[in-house]
């Protein structure tokens, strides 16, 4: 089985195409994390430090696996997408997409994209699952030639 994981910008180009062509799979709104959140401090972080980085970067990463609701969404995530995994291997479907999208898809999509990859290669056995990692909106990243 493959599972198909993006990361994508509702402001660019809002939802991603089923490339599959079998309909199904996730879409999560990372909207509702807020990247601005500074748990040590209980406050909104101004400006945004984070600009020129991307959901792969250490103080992105640190911040979100700092942020308890960023938590609370992966685990809810992880639950759903596990059974669904587990369901779809049962039943001998061959593919699963797992969408994550934010504003810019850059920093929340990305770093949840990629931390669902790694669980998913973690959980599961490679001769089962087989994870693909995309990140639509990657050419628009700083830096990104």
């Amino acid at each position: 089985m493959k599972v198909l994981v993006q990361s994508f910008s509702f402001r660019r180009t809002g939802y991603p195409k089923d490339e599959v062509g079998k309909g199904g799979g996730f879409v999560f709104d990372c909207r509702a994390i807020d990247v601005f959140d500074d748990p040590d401090r209980g406050e909104r972080r101004a400006p945004f430090p984070f600009m020129h980085l991307t959901g792969k970067d250490s103080p992105v990463i640190d911040a979100l696996d700092k942020n308890p609701r960023a938590q609370i969404f992966f685990n809810s995530v992880w639950t759903l997408v596990e059974l669904n995994i587990e369901r779809c291997i049962e039943l001998g479907y061959e593919h699963v997409t797992v969408n994550f999208g934010c504003v810019g898809g850059q920093h929340r999509s990305v770093y949840m994209a990629e931390r669902l990859t790694r669980r998913i290669g973690l959980f599961f056995p490679r001769d089962k699952v087989v994870v693909e990692l995309k990140h639509l909106e990657r050419a628009h990243w700083p830096g990104v030639v």
